[in-house]
Order: structure tokens, then sequence, then C-alpha cells
């Protein structure tokens, strides 16, 4: 099996479970309802109670359209934003709190930023006047996910200075909302929308504040746990690109070693090799990607067929058992009874 001419690149871009519960506790304060978001969006619920849990960016971009379809409230982005507190970022939160003033700690979170999210790029730039961090996306997502994070920042500011933190300027890509004056009361500074980009100014003098409860001793040792939270991350990324071309290669049928090594420009040995250095081998990956896809088409209200071939089972025999298998039930008794214990 060859794999085909043109491939595009896996979207590997992942955001982290506790940032999404946010988002969908956001969107509970307008009255949706978050499983129903979830389900449209193809998140597994159960997914986004596991503390190192991580969801594809291309299901939370698919949960932010599906919020602005059920609520097209154009202060969205304040609402979500402005209850987003560092508490919910623990490893990134103690580094940020050990930091002396808040350029450091401003610094460490566009060092460690990518344990909330990798979607998004803050580079930073010096200004005649301070600091100006942009809102670059990696990938296509919402106007709306840029805004909530530009909003989540500057309260993170405040939460960590305990200082009514008010930036110098605020540049946002998006029209005029029919409210500027609320976004303009609350980052306390001028707010220029329909802007080339998203960025927010802070002054020199404002970066000098101190950090309430920093402690600079404790600092070398929090950048070491974030450091290696993110050496996890980035191992977890790696089997992510394994298991993309898995599922990339389902509908061709039973998944081939060679065409998931060709794609990662991989020999068969290399790839076993470093599937065995992660504890994990090629069938028990394989294994985790149907159980997951099953759940998800059976949810989604697929049919037996449809669902069978769209996991490389040519004989839905062979279907039928390896979801009772995962499941301990058949897939229509699963559908009938309910997919609540699934």
């Amino acid at each position: 099996m060859s794999p085909p001419l043109q491939i595009g690149q896996p979207p590997l871009a992942t955001t982290s479970s506790a940032w999404v519960r946010l988002l969908l506790q956001g969107a509970e304060g307008f009255g949706l309802n978050s499983a129903l978001l979830c389900e449209q969006s193809g998140i597994d619920a159960a997914l986004l109670q596991e503390p190192q849990g991580r969801i594809p960016q291309t299901r939370v971009t698919a949960l932010w359209n599906a919020i602005t379809a059920a609520c097209p409230d154009d202060d969205l982005a304040l609402a979500i934003g402005r209850d987003i507190r560092l508490e919910h970022a623990p490893v990134i939160s103690f580094a940020m709190q050990s930091s002396r003033n808040l350029r450091e700690a401003l610094e460490r979170l566009l060092r460690f930023h990518r344990l909330i999210g990798e979607a998004i790029d803050l580079p930073l730039q010096e200004t005649a006047q301070g600091v100006r961090i942009s809102f670059h996306a990696r990938q296509p997502v919402p106007l709306l996910s840029l805004h909530t994070a530009m909003v989540a920042l500057v309260a993170m500011a405040r939460w960590l200075t305990h200082q009514p933190v008010r930036p110098l300027n605020v540049t946002l890509r998006s029209q005029p909302p029919k409210h500027p004056e609320r976004w303009q009361h609350y980052f306390g500074c001028p707010v220029q929308f329909a802007a080339p980009q998203n960025s927010i100014e802070f002054s020199h003098e404002l970066l000098t504040t101190a950090v309430a409860g920093a402690n600079p001793q404790q600092a070398a040792a929090q950048d070491l746990a974030a450091r290696h939270a993110l050496q996890q991350l980035n191992e977890q990324q790696a089997l992510a690109h394994v298991r993309y071309w898995i599922e990339q290669s389902l509908v061709l049928g039973e998944p081939d070693r060679a065409w998931v090594a060709g794609c990662l420009g991989l020999s068969i040995s290399t790839l076993q090799r470093r599937l065995r250095a992660r504890g994990v081998t090629f069938k028990q990956l394989l294994e985790e990607v149907r159980r997951e896809q099953a759940k998800r088409l059976l949810q989604q209200g697929v049919a037996l067929p449809e669902i069978a071939l769209r996991l490389g089972y040519q004989e839905q025999s062979n279907f039928q058992r390896a979801f009772k298998r995962w499941f301990g039930k058949t897939p229509g008794q699963a559908r009938g009874g309910g997919l609540g214990g699934l």
C-alpha cells in the first residue's frame, strides 16, 4: 500500500482539557448545553476529566463554532475570558507566581503557554513605551478564541499582581461590536477594532509591578517542573503523530505499519523501536484509535455497517466482536440501551 501523493500536515495542535472545561463552563453561563456542544464538536466528555488530558485543536475549533452558532453574542469572549484564573493551569500558575514582577511572569507564560494550548503563538516585541504581545494563530481558529485568550491574559495579570492592570492599548481584528465601550471598560485603555493584528501593549512601568506572593527562590524549581511538563507534552505529540496516520489509514482497510511509517518518514523498524521506547505497540495504538472512533461514530448515529468500514473492517462480524471486547456489549445493544455506559 503506497501513501497518497499529496498528504496534508496532521492537525497535531492540542489544548488542555482544563482550558476546554472553562470554555464549556462559560458557555453554560449563556444557557448552552455542554454535553450537546461536546457531541457536536466530537469531544470525548471523559477525556475532559483527565488532569493531563489534551483535546485536538480541530475539535476545540469545532467547539468554538458550535458555541457561536448557538449564541452569536459579540461579548462572548469578555464573558468567558474574564473568569479564567491561573489556578486552572497549575504548572504555569506556580511558575508565574514565583516571578518577581509582571514582566517575568509574562515571559514565563510565553515560554510555557503550550501547556495550555498550542494553536496560538505569543510573540513579544519591545516597543518605545513597553512590550507588545501579539496573538497569532498557528492554524485557522475563530477570532473568538484569540479574543478570549487576550481577555484571559489581562485577567491573569490582575490576579497575579492584585492590581487593576491596564494595558496601554489593545488591538482586535474583529469588527466593532454592538457595545465597544464594554471592551474599553474591561481593558481600561483604548481598544482599536478592525485592526491588522490582535495585540496587547503593556508599559515599562506596569511590567515592574510586583507579583503578589512572589518567591524567586522557588523560580528555578518551578521552571524545571514546567520544562518537564513540556517534555511530557512532546512525548504525547510523538504518539499523536502515529495515532493521526493510523486514523487516516482506516478508510483504506486494515492499517499497514509500512504505510504509517512512510507517512512519518520512518522505516518500520524505527517506528516500532520508538513506540517500544514509549511503552506502547502499534497494535495497542490501533486498538485505542478504533475504540475511540467506534464510540464517537455510534454517538453520532452513523449506521453500523458504515462504522465498520470507517474503522477498516471488511467484515461487520469482525467489528461486532471487537466492539464487544472493548465495551462488553454489541453495537446494537449499546445503541438500543443508551450510550451512557460506554
